[in-house]
């Protein structure tokens, strides 16, 4: 009796390492099948589509041509391609753009620097001139001046200092005195 229970017990144990084994198996074939573990789930699917009562159920994987994938992906690289070429292109003319716009600058700053140059050599000899008025007689130099443009006239008056200024303005004829205050009024007044 106890031969047979101890027999029984051995048997028992059998069946349950035989289970464990069999779920054992499945779980990694399961895993195998579903992460498609070297090509496990299309071979299984290639396998039960030939049972005829599967056949409805599961159908074969499509595949495709080799060959038409190798053409299908040249065909995408050789647009990635044009798409790039078209894109360099465009970063050519661009740089071109901003080297001409660099050019065009540097000729503008020139043209500014000569600009600078010319303003300040006027505004030197406009300041010998009136100089030239401020060690005058008032008198003799409202006479010279009441011959002159107004324009000149309040250009060489607003280089000089203000009491020289005042004393040729007293000696200019008063119509002309009137003409260029109004124009200084008028230009000190003005919204920049």
């Amino acid at each position: 009796m106890q031969n047979e229970q101890v027999q029984e017990k051995k048997r028992s144990k059998a069946k349950w390492v035989i289970i464990l084994a069999l779920i054992l198996v499945i779980i990694l074939s399961s895993v195998l099948v579903y992460f498609n573990i070297g090509g496990s789930q299309v071979f299984l699917t290639k396998q039960i589509s030939k049972i005829p009562l599967l056949k409805g159920i599961v159908s074969p994987p499509k595949t495709e041509d080799k060959d038409a994938v190798i053409a299908k992906l040249n065909e995408e690289l050789k647009k990635k391609e044009a798409t790039i070429s078209n894109y360099e292109e465009k970063i050519k003319e661009q740089n071109a753009q901003i080297e001409e716009l660099k050019k065009q600058i540097e000729e503008l700053q020139n043209e500014k620097l000569t600009l600078k140059q010319q303003f300040e050599s006027r505004q030197n000899s406009l300041k010998d001139i009136a100089t030239y008025y401020q060690n005058m007689d008032p008198q003799n130099a409202a006479q010279i001046l009441n011959n002159m443009s107004d324009e000149e006239v309040i250009k060489i008056l607003t280089s000089m200092n203000k009491d020289s200024a005042s004393k040729i303005m007293e000696a200019l004829k008063p119509e002309k005195a009137a003409k260029i205050t109004n124009m200084l009024l008028k230009s000190a007044t003005m919204v920049p």
